[in-house]
């Protein structure tokens, strides 16, 4: 009988396959330290979860080209995003950049049973796509969000719930946030992603009210006069009670 050493045998199961989709087009020069920080805090709140066991892939897009700088590394050995990863410049392929990593991460699907979770970030609507239509992206995410994935939107300095809800992203995991101010957006992004990880359901997982004052705040520290004052919160509820 062959022995199994459980304590070093991982089931793919367990496997968390995480591929974050990066707008790097010209409206986000400015934030470029401000994304750059927050992902590293959502790497480095991964990394310290015991409990997970996490590949990390980031793909960044402009309607120049769609890179892939990091590929399917473990979040407990990757230490940091560098700073100069962000260099934004030209418009914005966004059904290109999703549907390139819808693809990625279905090809993984045929050889493993590793669980999905898919984080797009943007902060504009789609300009420069030409591959991907509105029609195969829309589909695909109807489809991948029926299939069990967890899938987040992050929208900055636009409508994110119209743009979101067009494409069929699950208006709980969509958050519209502060661009100059990230980190509360990723902490609530690891929040999820955690859940998700000790086996609920992406149907059951949602972004909190507070999450999203948070995420979306300005710069003041009234956050019940925010709070009454935002269009954001109250577009939400609205749809909640639809």
């Amino acid at each position: 009988m062959q022995l199994v050493n459980r304590k070093n045998h991982i089931s793919k199961q367990d496997i968390l396959s995480i591929r974050v989709v990066l707008d790097r087009s010209g409206s986000m020069a400015g934030s470029q330290k401000a994304t750059m920080e927050a992902l590293n805090t959502y790497l480095t709140d991964l990394r310290r979860e015991k409990s997970i066991n996490a590949l990390l892939t980031l793909s960044t897009f402009d309607s120049i080209s769609i890179d892939i700088p990091i590929s399917r590394v473990s979040v407990k050995r990757f230490k940091s995003f560098p700073e100069d990863l962000l260099k934004p410049r030209g418009g914005t392929p966004l059904f290109d950049a999703i549907g390139l990593a819808i693809h990625d991460l279905e090809n993984i699907e045929e050889s493993t049973d590793e669980n999905k979770v898919l984080v797009i970030v943007t902060d504009g609507f789609e300009n420069a796509s030409k591959e991907y239509t509105f029609e195969n992206i829309s589909s695909k995410i109807k489809e991948k969000e029926e299939d069990g994935w967890l899938i987040i939107y992050l929208g900055a300095d636009h409508d994110a719930f119209k743009q979101s809800n067009s494409l069929n992203f699950d208006r709980h995991r969509t958050m519209r946030y502060s661009k100059g101010d990230s980190v509360d957006t990723f902490r609530a992004v690891t929040r999820t992603t955690l859940d998700y990880s000790k086996g609920m359901k992406s149907k059951d997982i949602k972004f909190t009210e507070q999450e999203r004052i948070y995420s979306n705040k300005p710069s003041v520290d009234k956050f019940e006069e925010y709070f009454q004052a935002d269009s954001h919160v109250k577009a939400y509820r609205k749809l909640e009670e639809e």
